[in-house]
């Protein structure tokens, strides 16, 4: 069986922080338990970007092939500074894998671009304030919640700060880790508390001994 994609969008200023978790998480659970899942990185085209910590990335995949990809287990967008127009084409293919139940997860300013195509209109969803979003002239408000992350009809969305609970819910979403190995971690890297390390061990260990 072939191994289901992850697909990083790489664009322009990037926010460094808010996909580091989940790149290293993806490495990790394919150490532990090989083929299930592989990153991808993806763009609008094949040139190189700069992430907003000034690290060069270039994207392998053109984020248009992943509306036919059968393989692809989700699309994370990662927050950046340049949402504010643009990327039509990343949001063509975001609307198209919606409609084939694939989900999209974004952080951040990428909350900001989905509010503008409307995608946040109806859907229960977070970002980094509600007033953020209100600039978008989105219709959504009502639906904002106050809360880390929110997954809601196949879209998660998080705060810039709060790329833990984001990278939890994706692994989650994906089935990279189980739940209870991903509730483990969050708790782990929210709290720095020993018992949730010892929690953690346990769980990963059950599930690549399973």
């Amino acid at each position: 069986m072939s191994p289901r994609t992850i697909a990083l969008y790489a664009t322009d200023t990037m926010a460094d922080w808010e996909y580091a978790y989940l790149t290293t998480q993806i490495a990790q659970a394919e150490q532990a338990r090989p083929g299930r899942f592989t990153l991808t990185l993806v763009g609008d085209g094949l040139d190189e970007v700069t992430s907003l910590g000034g690290m060069p990335v270039r994207p392998t995949r053109d984020v248009a092939d992943l509306v036919a990809d059968g393989a692809l287990a989700a699309l994370v967008l990662p927050g950046g500074e340049h949402y504010d127009e643009g990327h039509e084409r990343v949001l063509e293919t975001v609307t198209g894998l919606l409609a084939r139940d694939v989900p999209v997860a974004a952080i951040c300013g990428a909350t900001f671009l989905l509010a503008r195509a409307g995608l946040l209109d109806d859907r229960r969803h977070t970002s980094n304030d509600p007033g953020y979003l209100q600039l978008t002239g989105y219709t959504g408000g009502a639906l904002y919640a106050d809360a880390p992350v929110v997954t809601d009809r196949g879209i998660t969305t998080a705060s810039g700060i709060h790329a833990v609970p984001f990278t939890a819910e994706v692994m989650r979403v994906t089935g990279l880790y189980p739940d209870d190995v991903a509730d483990a971690w969050e708790q782990l890297f929210r709290t720095g508390e020993t018992r949730h390390f010892h929690r953690l061990m346990e769980a990963t260990s059950a599930w690549q001994n399973a």
